[in-house]
């Protein structure tokens, strides 16, 4: 970075495929439950991953409710995110 410049700003054409981000989503659901189960250590993180993935961008949050809901065969009627 030159001197001139002030701060540094992230290029915004630089972002993860979607099937990159499903890959990498669905093996953090995997390990956050295979963690809660047979872990004896604090699993608080794993316990709150989907709230997290909320947290992280609009995009994360529809990627990890599709996987959720299909992984675990959530029924559209107790699903929290719907609107209608």
């Amino acid at each position: 970075m030159s001197t001139t410049e002030s701060k540094w700003v992230p290029r915004r054409d630089l972002t993860l495929p979607n099937e990159l981000l499903h890959k990498i989503i669905l093996l953090v659901l995997c390990d956050s439950v295979h963690a809660i189960c047979v872990s004896t250590d604090d699993t608080k993180w794993e316990q709150n991953v989907m709230e997290t993935f909320h947290e992280v961008s609009p995009a994360f949050k529809a990627i990890s409710t599709e996987l959720a809901v299909k992984t675990f065969d959530i029924v559209k009627d107790i699903r929290q995110d719907d609107v209608a």
